[in-house]
């Protein structure tokens, strides 16, 4: 989603020029142990499947990508392919009016047995996804305009990849994912059984056996053994062991096939000898953990936390303070199913009701700049012509007075009818006990309560918190958006497609208007039109205040002076391959 350099040649160059990375493809890792703290405990290493933001982290390092955005250059670097392809017009055919690229897998790559990674596994991926019964609604959205594979008989490594129309992200859709070996997640080879066509055609009736073997392969795929137990890739790690509640450890493969590659992408680096994530949730613990050396890398800590530290002068020596430009959007999510929450005054209202300034300065502690959409700041098509809400308690009760909200009993807090029911204005605010995402509520709680809201805060687990945005249990939310270096596309957040059980649409804000621009932004490569389109989502978005944002963050990274790295725009702020030993 950012603008950068050129060529991943050239970042790698300036990298070497400054002596913090080797653009050689071995390196002494023999004693290279690293430690990082993890706030919250992921579900699963299944990318597929899992939800967490930190899975995301520890998956990409075991199943690697096929192409993935450098961290640095912003550029779409190869992964597992020799290049990254361009797309040929087709002009006559079943496909006519699409593109075409060919992908080639690297001759060295292979799976954790020495298996050759090959077109097998990545047509075994798209199935797995398009098979009826695996929950796997966003990487649905995601690969729907993958038409048809075709494997080269003659050499397996090499693929061809049909689109029938335009999508903006099409290199993404085609190749930045998380590629899974066919014969260790489906040994059984019960997908070999359908074709991608086949599996892609919703008016499709199956014979009975044919549906009890899609039955199958869901059910085994989404087992606890692949979740946690069988996880393999083509990465340069393994996971080694898995405590629940205390750590994750991956160690590094010897003999590992990206040492042979000269001049290897930075993600196809792998410094650490073993990777240690410490389970910690509680951040008085987290603190004590680094101060005492016993993880090495701590980062998404709040913001006090991080400034008390940082101007410690018994630390100034001891740990280093990064604070690169994360990548992110913080913001209230609204659940629009609640007859309260549907009407635009009351969203609005409760907008008008929070203080920003007062966010920023005493939770932020000026590590967070204002937001006031989904797309973040930095994007060249950001709205910056959305003015931010400042805070205004009179108007915020103007407008709950215009949508009828009195208070008609004299209990304190303003009542309405709603579908011949007497309602209170009462809401709940969930969240986890995270200090940043507590302070935030407690600021919101009582802000609005000055408008005449009332509302409680619900302190839940983050597992819990998972499950009940997955069943829409819930009114309002604080929650956080992660950015990535191409177009946005919202479609599976934000379009009314997508407002059902197991869809991204979390919210349930439905609207013409906006599937219309959203439409637009996915159907076309022009730049104009996309960025056109992005904007008017965003005025939308604002217009409807679909949801409230609040802030674009600075990550606060607390790391040993025993190791070095280069802070990323990319979340989390490190990647832990390619930390070092100091020195």
């Amino acid at each position: 989603m950012f603008k950068n350099l050129t060529s991943t040649q050239i970042a790698f160059c300036l990298l070497l020029t400054l002596g913090l990375f080797s653009c050689k493809s071995t390196t002494d890792v023999s004693s290279n142990d690293v430690t990082i703290r993890l706030p919250n405990e992921p579900e699963s290493l299944h990318p597929i499947f899992s939800k967490s933001i930190y899975a995301t982290q520890i998956e990409s390092l075991i199943l690697l990508p096929i192409a993935e955005y450098d961290p640095f250059s912003m550029q779409l670097s190869p992964i597992l392919i020799t290049s990254i392809p361009s797309g040929e017009e087709i002009s006559e055919g079943k496909h006519a009016g699409g593109k075409l690229f060919h992908l080639e897998f690297r001759p060295e790559a292979e799976w954790s047995d020495g298996t050759p990674v090959t077109g097998e596994d990545y047509l075994f991926t798209f199935k797995s996804v398009f098979n009826p019964y695996v929950n796997a609604e966003a990487w649905k959205n995601f690969m729907s305009y993958i038409n048809e594979i075709e494997i080269d008989i003659a050499d397996p490594k090499k693929v061809s990849v049909y689109l029938d129309s335009t999508y903006s992200l099409e290199l993404e859709s085609i190749t930045n994912w998380n590629l899974y070996p066919a014969h260790v997640y489906d040994p059984e080879k019960l997908m070999s059984s359908f074709t991608l066509e086949e599996l892609r055609d919703p008016t499709i009736t199956w014979t009975a056996a044919q549906d009890s073997v899609l039955k199958r392969f869901a059910t085994l795929y989404e087992s606890p053994e692949y979740f946690r137990e069988n996880v393999s890739g083509s990465g340069a790690y393994a996971l080694d062991q898995w405590m629940t509640g205390e750590f994750i450890r991956l160690k590094r493969k010897q003999n590992w096939w990206g040492d042979k590659i000269n001049d290897p992408p930075l993600l196809l680096q792998a410094y650490p000898s073993s990777i240690t994530y410490r389970i910690i949730l509680d951040e008085a613990a987290a603190e004590a953990a680094i101060k005492n050396g016993e993880i090495d890398l701590m980062a998404d800590i709040n913001a006090s936390a991080f400034n008390r530290l940082r101007n410690n002068p018994e630390w100034k020596d001891k740990l280093n303070f990064d604070t690169p430009a994360l990548m992110q959007v913080n913001y209230i999510e609204i659940n629009h199913r609640n007859p309260i929450l549907a009407d635009v005054r009351v969203r609005k209202a409760l907008a008008y009701a929070i203080d920003y300034d007062g966010i920023l300065k005493n939770v932020m502690e000026g590590l967070a700049t204002r937001a006031t959409s989904p797309i973040h700041p930095d994007k060249s098509y950001y709205n910056a012509a959305l003015e931010p809400i400042n805070r205004d308690i009179q108007k915020s009760l103007d407008l709950l007075k215009e949508a009828g909200w009195e208070d008609t009993n004299n209990n304190g807090t303003p009542d309405k009818i709603i579908n011949g029911k007497s309602e209170e204005l009462h809401l709940e605010i969930k969240v986890t006990n995270k200090a940043e995402g507590m302070a935030i509520s407690n600021i919101i709680k009582e802000n609005a309560k000055e408008a005449g809201f009332d509302i409680a805060l619900v302190i839940v687990d983050p597992s819990q918190i998972q499950q009940d945005v997955r069943q829409r249990n819930f009114d309002l939310l604080t929650i956080r958006i992660r950015a990535f270096p191409y177009v946005d596309d919202p479609y599976s957040v934000w379009h009314s497609d997508n407002d059902k059980q197991g869809g991204g649409n979390r919210s349930g804000f439905v609207s013409a208007a906006l599937d219309e621009q959203i439409e637009k932004i996915r159907s076309t490569d022009d730049p104009a039109i996309q960025d056109a389109a992005l904007k008017k989502f965003q005025e939308i978005i604002y217009q409807e205040q679909a949801g409230i944002f609040l802030y674009t963050p600075l990550e606060r990274i607390v790391s040993s002076k025993r190791i070095q790295f280069k802070p990323s725009a990319r979340r989390p702020g490190y990647f832990e391959n390619l930390i070092k030993p100091a020195g």
